[in-house]
């Protein structure tokens, strides 16, 4: 004992140089982690190794996990218990990759080792710092995209594939930096000089770009993602002014809310094409649904996401609690489902388009509960850290709106499987975390 307490003092010097170069590697993962997969990679590992520098040096001194530490270890101990029972025979045996399957789900939890690099006063000005970072990545993606395509390719009418020409999830990203960049605008537009205008410019151009990039994407579960954000704020400022806790609006807001209208009008005017194209594209198929049932429409996006989500259901009784098991559906889909229902041809169905019953099928109810306790606890953290901390209270708009615009695209998609995907919710995760935790700042700093 009178050893580890000679060598305390060298401990910590050792654990505070891990912290110093651990949140440097955070920092380069936060910028490559939307932009370069080998980049992020190697900086979530640098981070993760300093992060068990700093957790052993908690437990040394007899630290002890709060509420979510405690929900994420149950949900790491339930994600290894349900591997091995698949490995033991106990899931559907028609599962592709079912490892790949389980560390899809497993690295998101990695935010709680991240999260003890931050120290105590430091929370929110990290917050900041890694979410710009991840944009200034995410924007360079699509610098680079349009270097080697041409910028005139954004309003051709194409379905683009950003972000190293994949499609995947830029729609996702480009919709909550939108959401993100209007709500947070007090942020970035409010600034003392000498940054005050540069940083408005460059905060209205990424606002610019990334609505551009989401409306290129035609992807329309970000359009109606978008559309459900901000009536979602129309109908909570006009809740706010009825009960009579909002402030009387100043005139240059209302001159701001006036240009805003305009910009959109001529955003959408520019970009008609794409909007008419996707927009009409399954109208008769879902005209069909309605008037004779699904069993009678062709296959195409939309009734292959109902078919899919209808084939969960029904298979779910048979796994109500565990779940089916991790790993692609391709194999399922084409033997059980193909056959009997009209899909999409030359489509290979690896996942069932929605996150919730993507969980569901993984996880059964065990699952869903757990994952629906750590957000629910994150949030809870978050807004109590908000009633003792103005500066927690000032990002709750861009929090709720992200959070809604990530949860109505979560009802039509899935995209745990590919990194890009998974350090966006390492980030969106951390960033609860970082803000629950940021309210004892505020005690501790005063």
């Amino acid at each position: 004992m009178n050893a580890m307490n000679r060598l305390r003092p060298a401990l910590a010097v050792i654990f505070d140089a891990h912290g110093r170069w651990g949140r440097a590697a955070l920092g380069l993962f936060a910028l490559a982690s939307l932009w370069l997969t080998a980049p992020a990679n190697l900086g979530l590992g640098l981070a993760l190794l300093a992060a068990g520098g700093a957790l052993f040096a908690g437990w040394r001194r007899g630290g002890r996990p709060d509420a979510v530490g405690f929900a994420t270890l149950a949900l790491l101990v339930w994600l290894v218990l349900r591997y091995g029972l698949q490995r033991a025979g106990i899931a559907e045996p028609e599962l592709v990759k079912p490892q790949s399957g389980w560390l899809d789900w497993m690295t998101p939890l990695v935010f709680a080792a991240l999260a003890v690099l931050i120290p105590p006063g430091c929370r929110l000005p990290w917050l900041r710092r890694l979410w710009a970072l991840a944009l200034l990545g995410c924007t360079f993606g699509v610098i680079g995209f349009l270097i080697g395509r041409g910028p005139l390719v954004l309003w051709s009418g194409e379905r683009l594939g950003f972000h190293l020409n994949r499609p995947l999830g830029i729609g996702l990203y480009a919709g909550v930096f939108v959401v993100g960049l209007v709500a947070a605008r007090q942020q970035w537009w409010s600034l003392a000089p000498p940054w005050r205008w540069p940083l408005r410019i460059g905060g209205l151009m990424l606002l610019a770009l990334h609505l551009q990039v989401l409306a290129s994407a035609q992807n329309r579960t970000t359009w109606l993602a978008l559309l459900v954000v901000a009536a979602g704020a129309g109908l909570a400022g006009l809740w706010r002014r009825r009960k009579g806790s909002a402030r009387p609006a100043p005139r240059r807001t209302g001159l701001a809310v006036l240009g805003a209208v305009l910009l959109l009008a001529v955003f959408g005017y520019a970009n008609r094409q794409a909007f008419e194209q996707r927009l009409e594209a399954e109208q008769e198929v879902v005209a069909t649904v309605g008037e004779a049932g699904l069993a009678a429409a062709s296959a195409s996006s939309i009734t292959t996401r109902l078919r899919l989500w209808q084939f969960v259901l029904e298979r779910w009784p048979q796994a109500p609690l565990l779940g089916h098991g991790f790993g692609g559906l391709q194999t399922v889909v084409d033997t059980q489902l193909r056959p009997r229902a009209a899909l999409m041809a030359g489509e290979a169905y690896d996942h069932v388009h929605n996150s919730y019953l993507q969980t569901l099928w993984t996880q059964g109810a065990i699952g869903i509960l757990l994952w629906a306790l750590l957000v629910g606890l994150l949030l809870r953290d978050v807004q109590r850290a908000a009633r003792v901390d103005p500066r927690v209270r000032a990002w709750l708009p861009a929090v709720w709106g992200a959070l809604g615009f990530v949860a109505v695209w979560a009802c039509f998609d899935y995209r745990l499987s590919h990194p890009d995907m998974r350090f966006f919710s390492i980030l969106l995760l951390l960033g609860l975390r970082l803000l629950g935790t940021a309210g004892s700042d505020a005690q501790e700093v005063a």
